[in-house]
This record gives C-alpha cells, sequence and structure tokens, in this order.
C-alpha cells in the first residue's frame, strides 16, 4: 500500500538546490520550509505504515546522504485549513465541529489541542473523517498509533552513506543506479535490520558507508575505494543477484592465504573470487605506476538482504 509522509528534515533544505533535484528525480520528493522548520513529502510503500515510512527514508537518505529524517510532522490543522482543503466554508466545518453534521453517524475527531485559543486537529484524522462523506484528499495516512511508532523506528534508525570509485569511472553509473533500484524496491527492511546489528562499518557520525559498483567496473578502483576508509565497508552490487558483503582490510581473522586479483579483474570476476575463496584476503596484482599497494581486503560477511 502506499502512504503519504511528511518527515521533519534537517541536513538539506530547499536552499540546497541539488538535494531539491536529486530527491524531486530519483524520490518524487518534495523539500519544502514552513514555520521555519524543513519538511520532507514523500510516498513509500509496504505492508504497514512503518515498514513504508522507513522505506520511504532510508530512500530519501540513499539519494541525499547528508539529509537527516528526524521524525514525522503531524500536520495541525485549525477550521480556515479544514475549509481550505475541502472547499468548504469554515460555517460548514464548524457545523461539523459542533456535531450538527455528521458523516456515518461518527463524532467529528478530537481535537489535537490548541494553538493560541484556536483549537488544531491531526489532519489525518480529519481526512478519515471525511473519507465517509467523499470529501477526503485521497491520500492514506499513518494512523496516530503508526506515527508514534515510526518516530520511535526513526529515532533508533540506522543510517547509511553511499560511496562511489572516482569520478574517471563516469560510465558505469547506470549500472551503479540499477544496483540503487534493486536495493531500494527490495532489500531495504532487511538490509536496514542487519546493519542495526552491526558497528564496524560505521564512520565517525555513525553511518554504515556502503560503496555502490556496476559489475563491469574494475576491481582495481573499487578496491582501492574499499581500503580508503579506515573501517570495514559494505560493497553492493549485482553480478547474477544482489550482493552485499562486508570487506575488511584488518588483520585476517585467522591464517588466511592471500589470492591475487589480476589488474584487468572487474568487480564481478573479483567477487566470484570471492567465492571460491571466502577465507582468503584479496590483493591486487602489482602495477608498475601504483604509487603505494592496496592492504589485502577480506570478506568479514555475505549480508543476506
Amino acid at each position: 500500500m502506499d502512504y503519504d509522509f511528511t518527515f521533519v528534515v534537517s541536513g538539506a533544505d530547499v536552499d540546497d538546490q541539488a538535494a531539491v533535484d536529486a530527491l524531486l528525480e530519483r524520490c518524487d520528493a518534495l523539500l519544502a520550509r514552513a514555520g521555519g522548520v524543513d519538511l520532507l513529502s514523500i510516498t513509500g510503500s509496504g505492508g504497514s505504515a512503518v515498514e513504508a515510512a522507513l522505506t520511504a527514508a532510508s530512500a530519501a537518505r540513499a539519494v541525499v546522504p547528508h539529509l537527516r529524517v528526524r521524525r514525522l510532522d503531524r500536520d495541525l490543522v485549525g477550521v480556515h485549513e479544514i475549509a481550505e482543503r475541502t472547499g468548504r466554508t469554515r460555517q460548514n466545518v464548524s457545523q461539523w465541529i459542533a456535531g450538527d453534521r455528521r458523516a456515518g453517524g461518527e463524532p467529528f475527531p478530537v481535537p489535537e489541542g490548541t494553538v493560541g485559543r484556536s483549537r488544531a486537529w491531526l489532519w489525518s484524522e480529519v481526512n478519515a473523517w471525511l473519507a465517509a462523506r467523499g470529501l477526503d484528499d485521497g491520500a492514506v495516512y499513518p494512523t496516530r498509533a503508526e506515527m508514534a511508532e515510526i518516530d520511535v523506528a526513526l529515532a533508533g534508525a540506522v543510517s547509511f552513506t553511499l560511496s562511489f570509485t572516482a569520478a574517471e569511472t563516469p560510465g558505469y553509473q547506470a549500472g551503479r543506479d540499477r544496483v540503487l533500484a534493486e536495493l531500494h524496491g527490495k532489500h531495504v527492511p532487511g538490509f536496514l535490520e542487519y546493519l542495526a546489528r552491526y558497528a564496524h562499518t560505521t564512520d565517525a557520525q555513525g553511518a554504515h558507508v556502503v560503496v555502490v559498483a556496476d559489475p563491469d567496473e574494475p576491481a582495481r578502483g573499487v578496491m582501492e575505494r574499499v581500503s580508503s576508509f579506515g573501517h570495514d565497508v559494505i560493497l553492493v552490487t549485482a553480478t547474477d543477484q544482489f550482493t552485499a558483503t562486508v570487506l575488511s582490510t584488518r588483520a585476517p581473522l585467522g591464517p588466511a592465504e592471500t589470492v591475487i586479483v589480476p589488474r584487468g579483474s572487474t568487480v564481478g570476476d573479483w567477487l566470484r573470487l570471492v567465492q571460491e575463496h571466502p577465507q582468503a584476503a584479496f590483493a591486487l596484482e602489482p602495477s608498475e605506476t601504483a604509487e603505494e599497494d592496496v592492504p589485502p581486503i577480506q570478506r568479514r560477511l555475505a549480508i543476506a538482504a
């Protein structure tokens, strides 16, 4: 089911044009600012509102890594806003509130609170009440209980940043985009659940580092990128299937053979070697032009996303 969410965010705002464009193009999401608060409006799909919210938040963070999704915006409305959204008069709305006009015998929702001297309601509850009169906006929103659960989940949610090889390999971006599309479309819930239990792949800000690679791009550049971090990282790609692997340049867990990765190997070639030698460390074939050696890389874990 599709749900509409408005999140309170930080780290990116309407003045960040690159973020605005990326979110609109990749997630059909809109960054806005209201009352001094930065908001992200986005649609998420899932078997429940909570799953849909976390999937949508993760997709947005994947597109704009510096974006932080803080909580749901409650979208409080008064009589004036309800009248505007329904195309009815304020008198009409006041009659609904007073109980003079009811939908299916259900009383108008209880106010969420007051702003100044005016009462305010959750739009999600008002919208559900209006649905019985055919006056709702057609969107599906989380319930009050689901909102609370989503906020708790977001507060404890894991985040990750995406990393790619150097800009001189732009021809592989389409393949990387396909990998990301599969991650977002099929694997995000399981992927995030796993990351929540693994700490060795986080950077100084506590975000997990995910290196995204086209299976046909050179293994050398990806191995150099993996080794540039001072901690384990996660490599995601797609050979015959989606693959997520924790890689490390730390000392091997035990005695291990070192397998040489030929200079012309692709990421797919390298991962086939990893499958054949799961306990081995992998080193690049020496290059006469290399300024420094890349330390051997070992697979720590294969993530079932």
